[in-house]
């Protein structure tokens, strides 16, 4: 009998662990257009990327899943591949990424999400000065990609849900090498989910964020590259700043950032420059994760960005423990990514 007595405690574990959550898998095909955001890259923009990706995600169904983002969400792995609509020029991109999918409206078979990515990307072209000068979207095989997709679904059986999503894409080096103009692809999916095992969402209260004006204060870190060698100075920021939340899921907010770059070069050829920009940000706040979109103005910055008024910082932070959070930001001069920093911050 002790066999059993521990094979049995077991089993029981795992038929709870699985009646814990719900997992499914995905096929969805996409296809699209690309932005053309400057005049150099007009002459290849006119494709039409096309491509799939497989998933695979699991939902939490208990409390402790539920309060990290105030809703239930999905999470998971997704490997893709993608035809640029030039295999000359542009070539495939073969991409692995994390994913969250917050569920932000049900009723019924229909359901509303949010899915959200971002992931290591393989290119096959980049470029090249001379066996591929047109392609001023890539110059590093290795990139990041980084998505956003709102998406319906409809639950046509017990195991079936079909799916339309609108996705914006971002793929670029995050500023590692140049060019890096960054490609801006949206497209539209149509997609299958297959359930590996469902169970009835429970009930739970959502907890609001609280309509108190929240002072905070951030710090990001990253480095950039200097010189044809590959050679890299570091980037520091220091960030506070004011918001509050509206709605569940909804907040507004202001703030300052600065920023001592010392991979840019001043007069007397000494490395580091001073950046000063204040902003407005809004904030999809959803539990414990907090996606804030701030857009910036160069109250004062050097000479090597005096072509750039503004600038926007894409920043997802999530709160590790009571106030201190960890994460990281996109900064971008309009559709140009400029790079990728870690952020580490403080709600008081």
């Amino acid at each position: 009998m002790k066999p059993y007595i521990i094979i049995i405690p077991l089993l029981i574990y795992a038929q709870l662990s699985i009646a814990q959550n719900i997992q499914r898998l995905r096929a969805e095909i996409q296809h699209g257009f690309i932005i053309s955001h400057a005049s150099d890259l007009k002459p290849v923009s006119d494709n039409r990327p096309t491509g799939f990706h497989v998933s695979w995600q699991r939902m939490g169904l208990g409390q402790n899943h539920w309060e990290i983002c105030n809703c239930f969400y999905y999470i998971g792995a997704q490997f893709s591949w993608l035809s640029f609509g030039d295999r000359d020029i542009l070539g495939d991109a073969y991409t692995l990424a994390g994913t969250f999918e917050p569920v932000l409206w049900r009723q019924n078979q229909w359901s509303l999400t949010l899915n959200s990515g971002i992931g290591a990307t393989w290119l096959t072209k980049v470029h090249h000065p001379e066996n591929n000068p047109l392609n001023n979207f890539f110059s590093s095989r290795f990139s990041f990609l980084l998505y956003v997709a709102p998406a319906i679904e409809y639950r046509f059986s017990e195991k079936w849900s079909g799916r339309l999503s609108a996705n914006y894409n971002h793929i670029s080096n995050g500023g590692r090498k140049q060019p890096n103009r960054g490609m801006n692809y949206p497209q539209v999916g149509v997609g299958l989910n297959y359930y590996l095992n469902r169970e009835p969402l429970p009930v739970y209260e959502r907890q609001h964020p609280g309509n108190e004006y929240l002072v905070w204060m951030e710090s990001g870190f990253t480095t950039r590259k200097v010189d044809d060698e590959n050679n890299r100075k570091p980037s520091i920021s220091l960030v506070g700043g004011v918001k509050r939340a509206f709605s569940a899921f909804n907040g507004l907010g202001f703030g300052a950032e600065y920023n001592h770059d010392f991979s840019m070069v001043d007069e007397s050829g000494d490395y580091g420059k001073h950046l000063l920009a204040p902003f407005i940000s809004h904030h999809f706040i959803f539990g414990k994760f907090d996606f804030s979109q701030r857009m910036s103005w160069y109250a004062y910055r050097p000479e090597q960005l005096s072509s750039h008024k503004f600038y926007q910082r894409y920043v997802l932070t999530y709160n590790i423990y009571s106030g201190l959070r960890m994460g990281f930001s996109l900064k971008s001069h309009g559709h140009v990514a400029t790079n990728l920093d870690f952020r580490m911050g403080w709600d008081f």
